[in-house]
């Protein structure tokens, strides 16, 4: 079970300057680059969304910046090592029990 905590939480401004919420999931290394992996809180309906955002984190001398990713394989790769490390907390936890 996720644990949602102030940290977790990320707000980023769309292209129209409105804020959104965003669930951080996991920070996934790929490649030696790091990835966030988000769930939107809200569509602008109100709905929870299903859609996972990925994003390239990018740290420079002024803080992080992050940037959408054009490339599907390494979309794809990184959702798969997500979901990999994903199964496996769930795994270990039911092992635990």
């Amino acid at each position: 079970m996720i644990q949602i905590d102030d940290d977790s939480i990320v707000t980023l401004t769309d292209d129209n300057g409105v804020d959104v919420d965003f669930l951080l999931l996991d920070v996934v290394e790929y490649q030696g680059e790091d990835y966030m992996v988000l769930l939107p809180m809200e569509d602008e309906d109100g709905d929870e969304e299903d859609n996972v955002l990925i994003l390239k984190v990018e740290r420079t001398e002024e803080g992080e910046m992050y940037s959408g990713i054009e490339d599907e394989s390494v979309i794809d790769a990184v959702f798969e090592l997500f979901c990999a490390e994903l199964e496996a907390d769930e795994d270990e936890e039911e092992s635990a029990e």
